[in-house]
Order: structure tokens, then sequence, then C-alpha cells
């Protein structure tokens, strides 16, 4: 490394701390999502309420997910040091995917590194510089990345805006192919997309629908199958990608499902898939054990679903705007960044561990606090948290912003 360059980065590295934008690393006691235990500091564990983890069924922590994991470990090793197109490929991985595409009513399914690594190998197989591709102007960065790999024309349409797709599809007749891109849950804002309205645009246009779902796959629609199920759309939607990292036991990896051909071909031509090693045998086997979890009806989505409205109203009667309430995924909008850094604190020593978004992630001016809720969450939890909120208020001397319009409680 020049010496010029490291300077350089130091100096940014100093600017990041100075506004209070760097990024530490805290150390937990244990995983498990809101059960984790608490935080160490200083050599000592520290109870915390958690709303920073996707674990929103407890799924990492239980028995059954668990027992697979080792299971899985004892029968086939810890990885298998090659690629899937080489000696990577064992009996649990295809089982793996039969499961996903049974549970998610595909095609063929198959299985990436991680869930960044699908929405990053998806895309340059399947189009190129005579196809156009219009993307959510909100989608995850992954897809962000995915997208710009294939080379294609790209266009952005206005989240939630269908008048401002359904112009661009008039507009890009021209194209090859083309495909629609978007969050099934966006990740700043716990909206859920319309799908119902973007698929028949879609059908209108004859273009491709593509959706990362790795924050609704597990907790969306009646049975967990995510926000396809949500809005029942299952068939009409070309391509999702997911994530085993989140709701569906945290131990990593991550995949994509879709209709027979498109799989197929992603299996010959998809980067991270044929030069990445294979996803390791208990992550494998923790990953089917949530699916089976969920196909049977065992996952606690009545619990985690009455903690989201007990949290989702609790904060709306007592005047904060609230974005989201379908989701686990809620963002408290409190304004300037200096009162997100007052109110995140005081949060922290009141026990509740949450996470603030400011600029460049969210529009300058409405910083919000983040918060992912569990079924894990206890009542008394839940209390203890809206008390914190309010004196977390308090403490920042700012009011946020009274609900309005956008932020009414959810239909259901």
């Amino acid at each position: 490394m020049t010496r010029a360059l490291r300077d350089l980065l130091r100096s940014e590295i100093d600017r990041l701390r100075d506004a209070g934008l760097y990024k530490r690393e805290v150390v937990f006691a244990r995983s498990g999502g809101m059960a984790a235990g608490g935080l160490m500091e200083r050599g000592e564990v520290q109870r915390l309420i958690n709303y920073t983890t996707h674990d929103y069924l407890g799924l990492s922590i239980d028995a059954q997910v668990r027992r697979a994991a080792i299971d899985a470990a004892e029968r086939h090793g810890i990885g298998l040091s090659s690629q899937r197109v080489m000696s990577g490929t064992l009996p649990i991985h295809k089982e793996l995917e039969d499961w996903l595409r049974g549970f998610l009513g595909a095609g063929d399914a198959i299985l990436f590194g991680s869930g960044y690594q699908a929405n990053v190998g998806l895309f340059s197989p399947l189009l190129g510089a005579r196809d156009c591709i219009i993307c959510d102007a909100g989608v995850h960065p992954s897809l962000a990345d995915g997208v710009r790999l294939a080379g294609s024309r790209l266009v952005t349409f206005r989240s939630n805006d269908p008048d401002d797709l359904e112009d661009i599809l008039k507009r890009s007749r021209w194209a090859r192919f083309r495909a629609v891109v978007t969050n099934g849950v966006h990740p700043f804002t716990g909206r859920v997309s319309d799908l119902h309205a973007i698929c028949d645009l879609a059908d209108k246009y004859d273009a491709l629908v593509v959706v990362d779902d790795a924050l609704g796959i597990g907790v969306l629609g009646d049975r967990g199958r995510g926000s396809a199920e949500l809005y029942g759309v299952i068939d009409r939607v070309g391509l999702v990608t997911g994530s085993f990292s989140k709701a569906l036991g945290g131990a990593g990896g991550g995949f994509a499902i879709g209709q027979r051909e498109i799989i197929d071909w992603l299996r010959q031509k998809s980067p991270p898939y044929m030069f990445s090693g294979t996803l390791s045998p208990p992550v494998a086997g923790a990953a089917l054990a949530a699916l089976q979890i969920l196909e049977s009806g065992e996952a606690p989505l009545p619990g985690l679903r009455e903690n989201i409205q007990t949290l989702w109203h609790g904060l709306l009667d007592r005047g904060f705007r609230v974005l989201g309430g379908h989701h686990p995924l809620l963002c408290v909008d409190v304004g300037e960044y200096d009162v997100l850094q007052e109110m995140v604190n005081h949060l922290y020593e009141e026990g509740i561990y949450v996470h603030g978004l400011c600029y460049p992630v969210v529009p300058e001016g409405e910083a919000r606090i983040r918060l992912m809720v569990s079924a894990l969450h206890s009542a008394g939890d839940l209390h203890r948290t809206l008390a914190a909120f309010e004196s977390a208020r308090d403490a920042a001397a700012s009011i946020a912003r009274p609900s309005d319009g956008a932020a009414r409680a959810p239909a259901g």
C-alpha cells in the first residue's frame, strides 16, 4: 500500500468517526437474535432487548434447526471444498432445493453462498445490452450491483408508483427483453411492494418480474411464503431470490427460484454459482429444518404478528410517525440526525438496542430508527420499549412528527 493511500484512508475513517457515522462492530455474548443474551462491553455482558436482528421467528435457536445442523455436519462434514459443478453437490443440497421448489411453488430452485450472491449472479447470464432492466429506485444494494453487471439499459421507477412504471414500460418497447426488478419488502421503510399491480403491468407489457424477497419469505403470507403469497401472485412472479440468513434459521446461504429453464441456465452460467464453494452441509441442514417447520405450520407466525401490531399501535398512540406495519421491520421517523443520535444513545442506556438510518441511506432530514420485531420479544419487552421511546424523545428535546395519513395502521 502506498503511503498516500494509507493516509487518505486514515483521514476518511477519522472523518466518519467525527461525524458519528463509523460503524462499530459490537460483540454479542452468543447468537440467537432477541435471545442473544446481551453484547460484550469491556469483558462484561450487558443485557439488551435487541431489535437489530432478522431472526423474526426465533428459528436460529430452535432445537430442531440446531439439531439438523449438527446431524448434517456429522453425516457430511463441515464443507465440500469444491463448487457444485465439480464435486460439491450432496443429496442434502438437492433435497433443500426440492423443498424450496415445493414450498414456494416454483418450477425449480438453485442455491447460492448468500442472498447477496444470488442477486449478483442473477442478471448477467439472462440479460445483455439489447435488453432493458426497469428497477425500483429503492432496491437493496445487492440487486443494484447485480443489475449493473448485466450491461443492460437501466431505468429506475419511483417506488410504489404504478403510473411511473407503466410509462417506462410504454417507452421501452425497443428492448429485446425487459425485467421489472423490486424488493418484496423495502429494507429502509418496511413497505411491502404491491406485487399485484406490478405483475398486472408486467403481463400487459410482456416483462419478467424479479423480486428479492429475502425479508418477506418466512413471515409474509398465510404460510410464510413471502410477499408473492401475500398478494396472490406466486405463479406470476418470474424470479424470486431469498436468503437463509434471516427468518429461515439465520445460518446463511441464499437461493433463487423460478421457471425450470431459467434456473437450469443459471446453473450453467451464473458466476457466483459456478466459481464459489458450495453451501456447507450444516447450513443446508439448518435451512431445510426451518422450511419444514414453516411447512408444518409450527412456526410462531401468530405471536410474531401480534408483537408487530402491539409495537406499531403503541408507537402511533404515543405520537410517533411509523413506516411499515405489515412486516416485522418498522421504521420510526425522527427527522434530523442529531435527534437520531440522541434517541439511539438514550435507548441503549435504557437497555434497548436499535439501529439508526441516516443520509445517504435515507433522504436528508428523514433519519429513522429501525426496529426488527421478533416472536421472541415478550409483552414485557414491548412495554419496556415503548416507555423507553417516550423517555428518549424527551431526552432529545424534540417531538417526532405526529402520525399522518401515511402512518395509519394497516388493515388486518
